[in-house]
């Protein structure tokens, strides 16, 4: 369930990540940093916004999903493209090619899973307000605790024992596999969260958080709150 507190931890989290794997990007690549403090900048914002404005379910949760899948696309591809151009004598067409690979990799599974046909839907709506369906608690936080740890555990151990080429494949294969691994593990939302967007096409209002009447009286308090909702008095909120 979305409320305050798991609002703000959550964006700000994710947030703080994404901004600090940035840094580890293709430094070399031309104007990176120019692309780089632009991105932050936005993010940043946009950041703000999902806290503070954002009422769209659907856009908040597709947010987290999508930003958690690029981050490891993101290290994934940058590896890529920093070990590649390391092997053909600086960038061209074959480093960027490389560098795309892993996303390309990841967008497949993702196309995939969203022309699927849903087999279960983990949402449950009451008027235009959505929580997720409860499930057996910690059964899939267990999952993903357990798949990293391994993994790196494994990458660890593994690592000290190969060269430098070997080494970054298997960083490369395992950040693209742990986007892969969190677009299988939440196929179902994805899923969901496309069905519910398909549904508001039709709707007088989109889709809001259940706990929407917490958050809004949590927002009352806070400056940026009050900001944001002067910003948007003009439009129509999600209703009650």
């Amino acid at each position: 369930m979305i409320d305050v507190e798991s609002m703000k931890k959550n964006a700000w989290v994710l947030f703080l990540v994404a901004s600090f794997f940035g840094l580890f990007g293709p430094s070399g690549l031309n104007y990176y940093w120019w692309f780089y403090s632009v991105f932050f900048v936005l993010f940043f914002a946009w950041t703000l916004y999902l806290i503070y404005g954002c009422e769209r379910y659907v856009l908040f949760l597709a947010t987290m999903i999508l930003v958690g899948v690029a981050i490891f696309s993101f290290l994934a591809s940058s590896l890529a493209y920093v070990s590649v151009s390391s092997y053909t004598a600086g960038a061209n067409m074959i480093s960027i090619v490389g560098g795309l690979a892993p996303i390309l990799a990841v967008g497949a599974v993702l196309a995939i899973i969203l022309l699927t046909k849903p087999s279960y839907f983990p949402f449950e709506c009451k008027g235009n307000r959505v929580t997720v369906r409860r499930k057996e608690p910690g059964k899939k936080n267990y999952r993903i605790g357990l798949i990293a740890g391994a993994s790196t555990l494994t990458g660890g151990i593994f690592l000290k024992s190969v060269d430098a080429l070997t080494s970054n494949v298997v960083a490369i294969v395992g950040c693209t596999g742990c986007s892969i691994a969190i677009l299988i593990l939440l196929r179902h939302s994805i899923r969901g969260l496309r069905t519910l967007q398909v549904q508001e096409r039709s709707m007088s209002t989109p889709y809001t958080f259940m706990q929407i009447d917490e958050i809004r009286e949590a927002r009352s308090r806070w400056w940026l709150g009050r900001l944001f909702k002067r910003l948007a008095s003009p439009r129509h909120s999600p209703g009650a």
